[in-house]
């Protein structure tokens, strides 16, 4: 029989903090979760696309072949510059809720990371009101449910995460607003999870995601900007979120009662920054490969917030990229036709595409045997990187988009993917006999943060169908989609990649 269903995402909060300071009884909610439900470990695409791990929670659709999302600026086949995805350019159907809707659910999405509103949903969606990544707008479906809720709680305290200014006062601020963030989005989801009996609730908490990025160096003792003699409150800022944030889970499923299903996701999980991807631009030039502009090492200009979101308003996107073409302020890494392999954003990973005939503007690579051979060089020259200070090999793997997703992939996927050590410490240079002594320094494109993604993510499952207590098996991102499908009876579509987990309930 169908049920309803209840999932709370947790953007990047690290899954081992959360399962320590659970059994340490600092997180009470999780405690619960264990002892009544099962937790499970997930497979991801953070060593791949890691900025596609929310399409891929969203949608139960690999990142390799939906191609939109795994950086917020990607390279688009036939262009030559990085550019950001326009809300057309997404496709709204694919989302699990959009899906339950269209076979009459009763669904409710608020703030689901990377995503754009549903048109004519049968329920409400709330985008970007409380998140870290900001891509597109705070909207609603329908349009007056912002109204009401920014008449009764206003807009989230924090806009960006990274607005701080790096000071002691910034800081102070950036926590108190987030603090008070999680707090004020646990009082409106519990309002509207309490108006109806909704077939399905999805909502999720950005807090996690923003302090670990900006505390971490408070936090972990490794980092190499921790401040020992820092205040204490900065120093537990990203316990202090987390607490905030279980108190918000614990109320929502309390609410939800004991006969939904709930799934608690934590999506993908958060370290100290490591670095190593601000390498490879300077690495393809000395290979004879890059040429040497137009590259990701390119500082981005930083606007605040409310001016971004003007502009988006605005100007549709492509008299946007227009205008800031015209101003030189996009990168265009494949514009020369001397360009033989660029580097792209990838999140905490590097990625390489090569300037390939017949699908880049000015290709002037043959594919085949000699886009092959280029990525097998790339490759063999990437594992003989070494630190300069310790001897220590700093790659530890290099995947091409072949071996990661066969044949049937999106062409905006990069050619080959650049999963950096995170056991060696922060990586500012590297040496190999072809390419001499490398120095990039600190450099980090999203200064000023300390903290960066991790491997780790978890799902807990809590419902009356489950056993309450046990490790389950291991799953995959991808599976939370085709399982909060099956559990509401609604047809599984032969497009998902994942499928529904065995050991839950399904539908005969």
């Amino acid at each position: 029989m169908p049920t309803r269903v209840l999932v709370i995402g947790l953007d990047a909060a690290e899954a081992t903090l959360l399962e320590r300071w659970a059994a340490e009884g600092e997180l009470p909610a999780f405690a619960r979760l264990a002892a009544r439900g099962g937790l499970a470990r997930l497979g991801n695409s953070l060593e791949t696309l890691p900025g596609a791990i929310w399409p891929e929670l969203t949608t139960g659709i690999s990142g390799g072949r939906l191609g939109l999302f795994y950086h917020p600026r990607q390279l688009h086949t036939g262009e030559t510059g990085l550019r950001r995805i326009e809300p057309e350019e997404v496709d709204a159907s694919l989302y699990y809720w959009t899906r339950a809707a269209a076979e009459g659910k009763r669904v409710a999405a608020f703030d689901q990371p990377q995503t754009v509103l549903t048109p004519r949903l049968n329920g409400v969606m709330l985008t970007e009101w409380g998140l870290h990544d900001r891509n597109f707008a705070i909207a609603s479906e329908p349009p007056e449910v912002l109204d009401e809720i920014r008449s009764r709680w206003g807009d989230h305290p924090v806009v960006s995460c990274d607005d701080h200014g790096g000071t002691r006062a910034g800081f102070d601020r950036l926590l108190d607003g987030l603090l008070a963030g999680a707090e004020r989005k646990t009082e409106l989801l519990l309002d509207f999870l309490e108006r109806e009996h909704w077939d399905l609730f999805a909502a999720t908490f950005g807090e996690t995601h923003c302090v670990g990025h900006q505390f971490w160096h408070f936090f972990d003792p490794a980092q190499p900007g921790h401040d020992p003699d820092a205040p204490s409150h900065l120093r537990d800022a990203v316990k202090t979120v987390y607490r905030r944030v279980d108190q918000g889970v614990g109320a929502l499923v309390d609410a939800a009662g004991p006969e939904t299903t709930v799934f608690v996701v934590a999506s993908h999980g958060m370290g100290t920054y490591i670095g190593g991807y601000q390498l490879l631009p300077e690495f393809l030039v000395r290979l004879g490969l890059g040429s040497g502009s137009g590259t990701t090492a390119q500082v981005r200009t930083r606007l605040p917030a409310p001016v971004k979101s003007l502009l988006r308003r605005v100007f549709p996107g492509r008299m946007r990229h227009s205008l800031q073409e015209k101003a030189g302020s996009l990168p265009r890494p494949l514009e020369s036709p001397h360009t033989r392999a660029v580097d792209l954003p990838n999140n905490r990973c590097g990625a390489v595409r090569l300037n390939l005939k017949g699908r880049e503007p000015h290709g002037n690579v043959e594919p085949g045997e000699e886009a092959e051979a280029i990525l097998d060089e790339i490759r063999r020259e990437l594992y003989e990187l070494e630190d300069p200070e310790s001897g220590e090999r700093i790659v530890a793997r290099a995947v091409t988009a072949e071996e990661a997703f066969g044949s049937v992939r999106h062409p905006d996927v990069p050619d080959l993917m650049v999963v950096f050590r995170t056991d060696i410490g922060q990586i500012t240079a590297c040496r190999s006999d072809r390419v001499g002594l490398l120095r990039a320094g600190t450099y980090n494109p999203y200064t000023p943060r300390s903290g960066d993604h991790t491997v780790e993510s978890r799902l807990w499952a809590v419902g009356p169908a489950i056993e309450g207590g046990k490790r389950l098996p291991d799953g995959n991102v991808l599976d939370l989609a085709p399982t909060v499908l099956d559990l509401l009876g609604v047809a599984l579509p032969d497009d998902l990649d994942g499928r529904p987990w065995t050991v839950l309930p399904t539908r005969a």
